[in-house]
């Protein structure tokens, strides 16, 4: 038989601190080298608020509902009548993007559902891909179209070297003019001949013209400045051109990039700008005590003029002139033909200094003429002394255009008035109006039977205009 010491008496655990303390002092435990116990002892384990079963569940639901909105999304993609792909209905990227579908449909919709490896494998084939390596595509692509939704798009042809003709902008530009003036009659072999035959040459041709018209010109001024005058001992002649400029606090690019479907925020207004005018020379360059800025507006310094340009001739440019050159030297200004350097006599014949009733504020002007039956007719432009209501003042706008017969009269603005004169306006019309616009329209016809669209057949049909343009700051699209 066993002693007392081997009668079981019950688990370690479940004696309690204070009969470990009488435990160990029964056993004779040396008080300095035991360490006394925590009052509190720390839970042997850890309760989460959520279960790790419950949690997996959780982003396994999160998961497939993330993937059946991927799905929704690309079924209404394929299913769109917009010509999304790259390369059309039958090209690499729908295929791509009907594998994206197979496989999400395989994983979610199918009576037996399936693993993602599995069902990327069915789908890749199920699209001509191979198993494997076709597999992995497929996940990578459902991977990236849950995450962004973007279709995965083919890297052929974008290494860094290989070039295209395509990269060169002026090439890409030549093409599309091409293009919208034969759509009516485009194939891909016309396009292919007018890129071997006619587009590189011409290419070839404009870069030979830069170099022989721009190159070689500034190369052989810039040795004669520099080399040749100093060693003959001449100088370059004091020629000064005058520079306008007129920014704007709105300025900005023209071209942007945005994202598909939105458009680019700007300011409504130009904002507030500063005209400036200087005076820039061939020798010293330019002129800075000669300069001149205005911060032009109605509530500011107002408008660039004549006046004030006479003004910084005399008291600006011409001291600043004589000492950068010194004395006895001229000075050849050129100017552009620009309102801001016209300077008008006071009489002179300008509406933007008339009134549009009569009297008031506004320029006395000389009298002026126009065409009546054939015959030049003196018009006075200031009513004479003798007038009851405005004696020896201006007669205004309106006075000036019932005296020319310009003025409608014969229309008051009721629909009364508007059925009586339709009539005498349509047998007002004479033949040769007719025969002109009947003209017109039939280069319009001609132009669009070319297969030119609207802004082709409008230069077309302009080159047959008589009306010629003199302003220097009109461009013209021919």
């Amino acid at each position: 038989m066993g002693t007392e010491a081997d009668v079981y008496q019950g688990y370690l655990s479940d004696i309690s601190d204070g009969d470990w303390i009488d435990i160990i002092d029964e056993d004779g435990g040396d008080e300095s080298d035991s360490e006394p116990a925590p009052s509190v002892l720390p839970p042997k384990r850890r309760k989460l608020e959520v279960s790790v079963i419950e949690e997996r569940k959780l982003k396994q639901e999160e998961c497939e509902e993330k993937r059946r909105k991927a799905l929704k999304d690309i079924e209404k993609l394929i299913a769109s009548q917009k010509n999304i792909f790259g390369a059309g209905r039958n090209g690499l990227q729908s295929y791509r993007a009907r594998a994206i579908q197979s496989c999400l449909w395989i994983m979610l919709t199918n009576k037996k559902r399936r693993g993602f490896m599995e069902a990327s494998e069915r789908a890749a084939e199920s699209q001509g891909f191979a198993a494997d390596w076709g597999g992995r595509m497929v996940r990578s692509w459902v991977n990236q179209w849950i995450n962004s939704r973007e279709l995965p798009k083919s890297k052929q042809g974008c290494h860094s070297k290989v070039y295209s003709l395509l990269d060169d902008p002026e090439i890409c530009t030549e093409l599309r003019s091409y293009l919208r003036s034969n759509k009516w009659s485009m194939n891909p072999q016309k396009l292919m001949q007018f890129s071997k035959n006619q587009l590189i040459p011409t290419e070839a041709d404009k870069y030979l013209h830069h170099i022989v018209n721009k190159e070689m010109p500034e190369g052989l001024k810039k040795y004669m400045e520099l080399e040749l005058f100093p060693r003959i001992q001449m100088k370059v002649a004091k020629g000064v051109a005058i520079s306008t400029a007129r920014p704007q606090s709105n300025d900005s690019q023209q071209m942007s990039w945005v994202w598909k479907g939105e458009q680019p925020l700007k300011k409504k207004g130009i904002g507030r700008g500063l005209h400036q005018s200087d005076f820039i020379c061939s020798t010293v360059g330019w002129l800075k005590e000669a300069s001149q800025t205005l911060e032009y507006g109605k509530n500011y310094d107002g408008y660039w003029n004549g006046e004030l340009f006479v003004k910084q001739l005399k008291e600006r440019f011409f001291p600043a002139f004589e000492k950068a050159h010194g004395p006895g030297y001229q000075a050849l200004v050129l100017v552009d033909n620009s309102q801001g350097h016209s300077a008008y006599a006071e009489d002179a014949l300008l509406s933007s200094r008339m009134n549009m009733r009569p009297g008031g504020k506004q320029a006395q002007l000389r009298d002026g003429w126009f065409m009546k039956d054939g015959q030049r007719v003196i018009q006075q432009m200031n009513f004479p002394a003798n007038h009851p209501e405005f004696p020896s003042q201006p007669k205004g706008m309106r006075e000036i255009l019932i005296e020319r017969g310009y003025l409608r009269d014969n229309c008051d603005g009721t629909f009364r008035t508007l059925q009586e004169n339709m009539g005498p306006a349509l047998s007002s019309v004479s033949i040769l109006t007719i025969r002109r616009w009947e003209l017109h329209v039939k280069r319009w016809i001609a132009a669009y039977g070319k297969g030119m669209d609207a802004k082709e057949a409008q230069a077309e049909v302009r080159r047959f205009s008589s009306h010629q343009y003199k302003s220097h700051r009109r461009v013209f699209n021919n």
